[in-house]
């Protein structure tokens, strides 16, 4: 490809739909719902085979830059790629600003925008439709993907192509139709409409210029880089800001297969399921269901019985239950648990590092019990905190401890003091897991209040 194309991942949304697996600190762009990787792996390395991956660029908020960072790290992402957006302002904002930071370093950059959380078969045919692309851009349009409609969707905006009779690359842009009833959408199928995909490619002068015309204030805040006046633009989306009204656009029908994985509905469509129209896993145990989503934890299993329609999801601390035409509704659901303030809004009880994991077992007024777990080999940063103590106790493995310039060795039934601001580190120098409870006392205790002074994982 030529030196002159870049990629941008949109990685910015928290994934509300998803919940109780998708939360506000670990959204759905982190998770492994397919396969072996997560959907943020898989994505740049989609964009991986077509676009050097120094020249691609992930724009997110600063909550999940580290999980992102560390998640790509080992699959050639360059960490002063990614893009920290000061605020979440739908995808105008984020990709006026992704766009000036690129054509800052490249005045002739043409840019490929790709959402975090679609799943896209067969790459080959992906990366075909990504050159014809990068040919139209070259004449100063503005490109997106269309997607040709399997069924009737009131989930997706559909668009309206100019000479549906003449087979061409590119269409020019007849209309815009932004999610319709369920006869609306039958009748757009039948006028051979297409979805949106959320899937741009143009030059960055060219978006600029639209951009500058169509949302002034978008653009006098991302060339004034200004982070206050960021915060004060009103969220709007590329295509209600600019695409609707610009006379540059053209879609491209795409041939491969794509699904925009949003909700429980979508990913329902996506999985494969039984005889009787169920996706289960490997922990529930069901009689007589039928058409159901039924998502199990390994800590225990769910029975179910004569349901049909049902999409239940059980995680370590949250259950959610919902006929399969209201869970759009997810979202108002988690609004009023984060209205309450309840920690199931913001994360799991269990959070991922790439040292091991942790548990949040019990937490109230001034205390946290955690669970640590430290895979073999394996360390944390050095680190210190300014507004809590930390009591260890080891429960399985052989702990290595540095505490103020000194090393302790404990085993099962062991213990150490942390002391606040006492620079301290634990490492695992065996070759099982090691497992202690970690007991926080203190007047906050936010997982921010952290100062790393050394750590392996460059976070």
């Amino acid at each position: 490809m030529k030196n002159n194309y870049y990629g941008v991942i949109l990685a910015g949304g928290s994934g509300t739909r998803l919940w109780p697996i998708s939360r506000e600190l670990y959204p759905k762009q982190l998770l492994k719902l397919f396969g072996d990787k997560t959907l943020i792996q898989k994505t740049f390395l989609r964009i991986k085979k077509i676009i050097p991956a120094e020249k691609i660029y992930i724009i997110t908020n600063k909550n999940f830059s580290e999980d992102i960072n560390l998640q790509l790290r080992g699959l050639g992402f360059i960490r002063e790629n990614m893009i920290i957006e000061p605020a979440q302002k739908n995808t105008a904002p984020a990709i006026a600003l992704a766009s000036n930071i690129i054509f800052q370093k490249d005045k002739s950059a043409i840019t490929l925008f790709c959402p975090v959380d679609h799943i896209i078969n067969p790459d080959t045919e992906f990366m075909k439709s990504v050159k014809t692309a990068f040919v139209e851009a070259k004449k100063n349009f503005l490109l997106f993907f269309g997607i040709i409609p399997d069924y009737p969707c009131q989930e997706y905006g559909y668009i309206k192509k100019e000479d549906i009779n003449v087979k061409k690359e590119a269409y020019k842009v007849e209309k815009f139709i932004e999610k319709p009833l369920i006869e609306e959408a039958k009748k757009l199928i039948s006028e051979k409409c297409l979805w949106n995909s959320g899937i741009f490619v143009w030059k960055n002068k060219v978006i600029l210029e639209e951009i500058k015309k169509n949302l002034p204030k978008v653009y006098k805040s991302i060339e004034s880089k200004n982070l206050e006046s960021y915060h004060l633009i009103e969220p709007i989306s590329i295509d209600k800001g600019v695409l609707e009204y610009s006379k540059k656009i053209k879609v491209i029908p795409v041939k491969f297969k794509w699904q925009d994985i949003g909700s429980w509905k979508s990913l329902y469509k996506l999985l494969p399921k039984n005889s009787m129209g169920n996706v289960l896993n490997e922990n529930v145990i069901d009689f007589n269901c039928k058409n159901c989503l039924i998502y199990g934890t390994q800590k225990r299993i769910v029975g179910a019985i004569g349901l049909e329609n049902l999409i239940v999801v059980d995680t370590e601390d949250a259950v959610l239950v919902s006929h399969y035409d209201q869970v759009h509704n997810v979202k108002s659901v988690f609004e009023k648990i984060k209205l309450k303030n309840l920690q199931q809004y913001l994360v799991h009880p269990t959070i991922e590092r790439p040292w091991g994991s942790f548990t949040v077992i019990d937490q109230g007024l001034n205390f946290k019990v955690k669970k640590i777990i430290v895979k073999p080999k394996q360390k944390l940063s050095l680190q210190f905190h300014y507004k809590r103590s930390e009591h260890w106790v080891v429960l399985k493995g052989k702990a290595k401890v540095e505490l103020d310039g000194k090393i302790f060795e404990l085993g099962p039934h062991q213990s150490i003091d942390i002391p606040a601001y006492s620079k301290h580190r634990l490492e695992n120098p065996g070759k099982e897991d090691l497992e202690i409870i970690e007991i926080q006392a203190g007047d906050y205790l936010g997982e921010d209040d952290i100062v790393r002074i050394d750590d392996i994982y460059d976070r």
